[in-house]
């Protein structure tokens, strides 16, 4: 998102983010300031730190899941505020709690990122409930104050959300939607000469993340807050229908893959490339238009191109021909581009039509089966204590640097503040190294950037009133830029920081200052150390078992879309699955990828062959998604004995390519092309041509991945 787009900075303010960051600052600050009227403002604060860490778990998704999350983050803040609360008077009991209450709750991250929410608010509360000044008169009147703080925030949020139930959705569609068009912007580069091919596959693979993260959200929220609220609002069957669509344009987009080398050197000379370029921009600009009305609760105006782009595309192509130049691809690119704009334009229409056209109830009914269902099995922790697992390596990381961040703060002086070095590696180390390196560097930097605007304001603003002003301004900001831009969150945290101390500690404001920077560069250390010589995990360890996992998805893909020759045989619910699950792993494949090269040069093992890998796996999902498409249409049909030895052909390779990564392919039903003689049909030359032609760049595809899988697994 470009902040200097006034488009951009409203939507943001009227989206999601900025919404969560204004409801966790009225939930935090809210307690504070009347019980600061009351005349007792430490138990005001006790409160709102309640507040503060049970809204970690309140994170983007469907009703319920923030329900559950944000009642067992009471749960497990209470337990750990009580038990800090008891043992902080005594250094040995606290040098105890702390490694195992680090290893407990780190482990919850196998039960996934809201899971892994809840544990580290507890954590922090933990670390904060250190603080022997915040329970020295009762620690378990501080541990119920801060379990009514959390309580607190839980009624305020699900209140919120009762109000306007698909309000949320909403905002979340929005920005999916603006993914898809970054994803098709990514795709325009491609058209230009100056764009290296290699370089702008990595990026696109990384906003294809980006967009599958969103919809998986998305598809979530709608499928549980229509469940909720049932069929009567009709703003949800319209969420619904857009989603539903923009998965299928997102596919045709992923289906629009070309050789982009041979586009250039075919027709790099000519303006049609860059016509095309302009176009496809044309069309992210609409989707982005989009994504902003529906973030923002408008209804969009009808796109507005400039010009008629597409006629002057096919003119150009026309005139092409007429002087000789073969121009296939062009008309595929044309041809594609123009279906993408009549798909955009038919979800612009929905808003102006009196009836909607309603999704199929079967389609709607089989939603459910894309929604995962998170299993709270013990037998989930008993299988990841192992040395194999990372997030047990990462649970005894964190437990042992902490216990030596306190034992060292306990050695040295560092003022009466001493747990923020805890706090700094809680908040800093992460399972993996690049996450960890970029948020050490981000929590430094905002760190010194916002301790120097908090000075400013504790030197240039003495009046109270104007501070809290600047506080609440402060923590708007943070908390909205807490999930999506952690170094401005920590920029705009710091100040509210200080400014939060000094009210409290009117006379020591800048020793918080000086205490502030010092645990954080203390702490930042000890993680970064960590992360990089205790249990590391490297990206490329996992890498051969992530490959064969994208590989199985792949033929499992693959097995669909051949069922699609025997319509008795085909499953429409299977097949979008198929899809789902080959676009996620390939997903979690490019993110691993793109987290290995922030790693030392010298953890980057077999960088080429695995980038290559990952470009040759974006390729055939292309691939795979193309045949699709044509295979949809009555005329294109297997015609020849030869189409079905190549489709068997990529199958093998695709099997062996597993073998060699030390993974037995799956039995999968093949059974379709047992049938040939059954399968076979006449049909016209030119049909024959372009089928023959899609397996054919399969077949090589999956080739150079069978040799490529033999490297790796080397």
């Amino acid at each position: 998102m470009s902040f200097f787009n006034p488009t951009a900075i409203k939507s943001f303010i009227l989206g999601q983010y900025f919404t969560d960051g204004v409801k966790m600052t009225l939930g935090v600050l809210l307690p504070a300031v009347i019980f600061s009227f009351l005349g007792d403002f430490r138990t005001g604060i006790s409160i709102s730190l309640g507040a503060f860490l049970v809204s970690i778990s309140d994170s983007t998704g469907p009703l319920e899941h923030r329900r559950t999350g944000m009642l067992a983050s009471c749960g497990f803040v209470f337990l750990s505020a009580l038990v800090t609360g008891v043992l902080n008077q005594s250094p040995v009991l606290l040098a105890i709690e702390i490694p195992v209450f680090c290893f407990v709750f780190a482990m919850f991250t196998v039960y996934g990122t809201r899971a892994a929410s809840v544990g580290a608010g507890a954590l922090l509360g933990m670390a904060i409930s250190m603080d022997p000044h915040k329970t020295a008169a009762a620690f378990w009147l501080y541990a119920l104050m801060v379990l009514a703080g959390g309580i607190w925030y839980t009624l305020l949020s699900l209140s919120i959300m009762q109000i306007r139930p698909y309000r949320v959705a909403q905002q979340a569609l929005g920005e999916s939607v603006l993914q898809v068009a970054a994803f098709l912007r990514q795709k325009a580069a491609f058209y230009s000469s100056e764009t290296d091919v290699e370089t702008n596959y990595r990026k696109l693979a990384a906003v294809q993340v980006a967009v599958n993260e969103h919809q998986d959200s998305v598809r979530e929220m709608l499928y549980k807050t229509r469940k909720r609220v049932g069929e009567s609002i009709s703003s949800g069957q319209l969420l619904l229908v857009i989603f539903v669509d923009m998965v299928d344009i997102f596919e045709q987009m992923m289906a629009s893959h070309y050789d982009y080398k041979k586009l250039r050197e075919l027709y790099g000379q000519y303006p049609v490339m860059h016509d095309f370029k302009r176009g496809i921009q044309l069309v992210a600009e609409e989707l982005s238009r989009l994504g902003y009305a529906l973030i923002n609760n408008e209804k969009p105006r009808h796109p507005h191109y400039p010009e008629d782009f597409l006629a002057g595309l096919r003119e150009q192509i026309e005139a092409l021909e007429q002087t000789g130049v073969k121009c296939l691809m062009l008309r595929k690119i044309y041809a594609n581009l123009a279906s993408i704009t009549a798909r955009v334009d038919d979800i612009y229409n929905y808003f102006y039509e009196d009836k909607l056209t309603f999704i199929s109830q079967t389609r709607e009914a089989s939603l459910s089966k894309f929604i995962g269902h998170q299993s709270f099995s013990l037998k989930l922790i008993r299988d990841n204590l192992t040395l194999e697992s990372n997030v047990f390596r990462h649970a005894l990381r964190l437990a042992v640097t902490c216990l030596v961040g306190y034992l060292i703060s306990l050695q040295v002086s560092l003022g009466s503040h001493s747990y923020w070095v805890v706090l700094t590696i809680l908040v800093i180390l992460r399972p993996g190294f690049s996450l960890t390196k970029r948020r050490n560097t981000q929590r430094i930097l905002g760190t010194l950037l916002g301790g120097f605007t908090g000075v400013l304001i504790l030197y240039l603003v003495p009046d109270f009133s104007l501070r809290f002003v600047f506080l609440v301004i402060f923590m708007v900001l943070a908390y909205s830029f807490l999930r999506i831009r952690y170094f401005l969150a920590v920029v705009f945290m710091t100040p509210f920081i200080f400014i939060v101390y000094a009210f409290l500690y009117p006379e020591s404001n800048f020793l918080i200052v000086r205490e502030r920077i010092i645990d954080t560069v203390l702490g930042s250390g000890l993680a970064y150390l960590a992360s990089n010589f205790f249990l590391p995990s490297w990206e490329y360890t996992g890498f051969r078992q992530m490959a064969a996992s994208v590989l199985q998805a792949n033929l499992e893909y693959f097995a669909q879309i051949i069922s699609r020759f025997d319509a008795k045989a085909f499953d429409e619910v299977a097949y979008r699955l198929a899809r789902k699950k080959m676009y996620l792993r390939s997903a979690s494949l490019s993110a691993a990828f793109q987290r290995m090269l922030d790693e030392p040069k010298s953890k980057q093992r077999n960088k080429q062959d695995l980038h290559q890998f990952v470009v040759l796996n974006h390729i055939l999902s292309s691939y795979f998604s193309t045949l699709s498409s044509s295979l949809v249409r009555a005329d294109v049909v297997l015609s020849s004995h030869g189409q079905v030895v190549k489709i068997k052909r990529i199958r093998n390779y695709l099997l062996r390519s597993l073998e060699h990564l030390g993974e037995k392919g799956e039995s999968l039903d093949f059974s379709v092309l047992d049938h040939e003689d059954g399968l076979l049909k006449i049909t016209d030359s030119a049909e024959t041509s372009l089928l023959t032609e899609q397996l054919q760049l399969i077949q090589k595809t999956c080739s150079d991945l069978e040799k490529l899988s033999r490297k790796v697994a080397s």
